[in-house]
């Protein structure tokens, strides 16, 4: 009950005071588990990518976030459960992993924390294990404006025009993957990481020509 009245407040308000337009959403899975992987410049990304989608997210989020009793209780409460960055959070893993197994989609930034530049950082094993652990395929997403509305190092927000853009679902069984396990965790999340990259150039160039690429569809 409260991940629809957040989700749909902050849907209204995106859409009302930040031109908040969806484009691909029809790729989103309708039934099953997947893993929902997008860029990171902001604190407005997940509740972007979670007003965006059809079926509803699981979140993994800072374990800091949590130490706020009434924040913490807000964000558990809209399927978030804390993770510890920087560390084999094993715990959070497993949580992860019975998330997926049971047909929950699970929202996961594979670069692991936010970009200060806009441009995408590392990628990090950790979505690639989840996927290949679970056998859940990953749909990339786009976020776009987020960076401009409510830049990493901000508290406030300004009223920019803020976009998704779902790209196409990817099954790491056809990518021939390597047997070792942690080899192919990282490859998967590189291999995620610039197929988001080549959605964001795409998205980026349609916007350059002028194409009507911002109307929201699916």
């Amino acid at each position: 009950m409260m991940y629809f009245l957040v989700r749909n407040f902050v849907k209204l308000f995106f859409m009302i005071f930040m031109g908040f337009k969806v484009k691909g959403r029809q790729k989103v899975p309708k039934e099953g588990a997947f893993i929902l992987a997008g860029n990171h410049v902001s604190h407005l990304d997940p509740p972007a990518l979670s007003a965006a989608s059809p079926r509803i997210l699981y979140f993994m989020a800072r374990h800091t976030l949590f130490d706020n009793r009434l924040f913490g209780w807000l964000i558990g409460s809209c399927n978030a459960f804390p993770v510890r960055r920087g560390e084999a959070d094993m715990g959070a893993m497993k949580k992860a992993i019975r998330l997926l197994k049971s047909g929950k989609p699970l929202l996961i930034f594979p670069e692991g924390t936010r970009s200060e530049t806009g441009d995408m950082n590392r990628a990090q094993p950790g979505m690639g294990y989840l996927s290949l652990m679970s056998g859940a395929p990953v749909l990339t997403a786009y976020v776009d404006g987020t960076q401009e509305a409510m830049p990493k190092g901000t508290h406030g927000i300004k009223l920019k025009k803020i976009s998704v853009y779902f790209g196409d679902l990817i099954d790491p069984g056809t990518l021939g993957l390597p047997d070792d396990k942690k080899e192919a965790a990282q490859r998967l999340s590189e291999y995620v990481i610039e197929e988001i990259k080549k959605l964001g150039d795409t998205v980026k160039k349609q916007k350059s020509k002028g194409e009507g690429s911002n109307k929201e569809d699916g």
